[in-house]
């Protein structure tokens, strides 16, 4: 979920005084912040700009970067005292889920610092800009994208610098073809524009998932959490899937007791573009009875068929709901 500023002006805080104390790396000033309110250079354009081969687009609120295609993704909840774990493997992290430490693996003096430390791009990580320099080559350097904190740890100098350098505001879409704020991604029950609904696009050319999540504030839109693209087979396949499920709503929640009005967050918005038409569409499966798809002309339910294409990477689920438990593992056991 995304923070507040001032939360983040906190963790920011600390992370600095908490470092300064660290052994064995030193912190220099980083490059001036990228202007606020600057595009990145595929801002504002009406549908995804393709990254180049090798590469994909990582977006979290207004700001979107490139990173290699084989990184992986995990959450994180702010700072912890110091990381306790190595990284398997190359990762993006976005807010929301466990608390992690610093990525040098440092926290006390006697600490001996893992070996075994991966890349990994941070978005709103708490960091104030600058470089933070560790043993082995290892540099931890933010850089304030917009008003947002974009952190990078590597060892690699270009391949930091490639990422950062791609990293920009985001204007009327994303790479991904997904808008910043929507006006489905709001906390009470709305329905797409129709332009004909799904059965109606075409061949279809790609489909933008677009992930959205409240905001901290009660009246500001929900900004986009985290967004992907399917082209190809793969946009064709799940569009088919979500034509072929039953009409209606659905699933509801098994406890009948606690099933409410509330839509629910997060939300997902399809962005289908199609030969004839492109169609928004919209995904519900946080709420309870409001729960399923709507392209504007039909409601439909929601299927395991597309869970299972939709809750992968960027998108894949840290905590099951209800709804979720029996999309994608079978029917909870009764509440007791």
């Amino acid at each position: 979920m995304p923070r507040s500023r001032s939360v983040v002006t906190v963790l920011a805080v600390v992370a600095a005084v908490a470092s300064i104390g660290f052994a064995g790396h030193s912190i220099t000033a980083g490059p001036s912040p990228a202007t606020p309110g600057e595009p990145s250079p595929a801002a504002g354009s009406e549908g995804p700009a393709a990254a180049p081969p090798g590469w994909r687009w990582e977006v979290y609120e207004n700001v979107q970067v490139q990173v290699p295609a084989a990184w992986t993704w995990d959450l994180f909840a702010g700072l912890a005292k110091c990381t306790l774990r190595p990284e398997p493997e190359p990762v993006v992290r976005r807010p929301g889920g466990a608390l992690i430490g610093d990525p040098g693996g440092a926290c006390r003096a006697e600490r001996p610092i893992p070996i075994d430390r991966q890349p990994s791009l941070e978005f709103d990580g708490g960091w104030l800009p600058g470089r933070s320099q560790y043993p082995a080559g290892w540099v931890r350097e933010t850089r304030l994208v917009g008003e947002l904190p974009v952190t990078v740890f590597a060892r690699d100098a270009a391949l930091r610098e490639r990422i950062l350098s791609s990293a920009g505001v985001v204007g009327a879409v994303d790479g991904n073809g997904c808008e910043p704020v929507s006006a489905l991604a709001v906390d009470k029950v709305v329905r797409p524009p129709s332009q004909g609904g799904l059965k109606s696009v075409g061949t279809v050319e790609s489909v933008s998932l677009c992930e959205y999540s409240t905001s901290v504030r009660p009246d500001d839109p929900w900004p986009l959490t985290a967004s992907s693209l399917l082209r190809g087979q793969a946009a064709a396949k799940l569009v088919r899937d979500l034509v072929a499920a039953p009409p209606g709503t659905g699933p509801t929640l098994t406890d009948q007791r606690v099933c409410g009005p509330d839509p629910g967050f997060p939300v997902i918005v399809l962005r289908v573009r199609g030969s004839a038409h492109n169609q928004d569409v919209l995904y519900r499966y946080s709420g309870c009875r409001t729960n399923g798809t709507d392209d504007g002309s039909v409601q439909r339910q929601l299927t395991s068929a597309t869970a299972r294409q939709i809750f992968l990477g960027a998108h894949q689920l840290y905590g099951k709901s209800n709804v979720l438990y029996q999309l994608l593992i079978g029917t909870p056991p009764p509440v007791v």
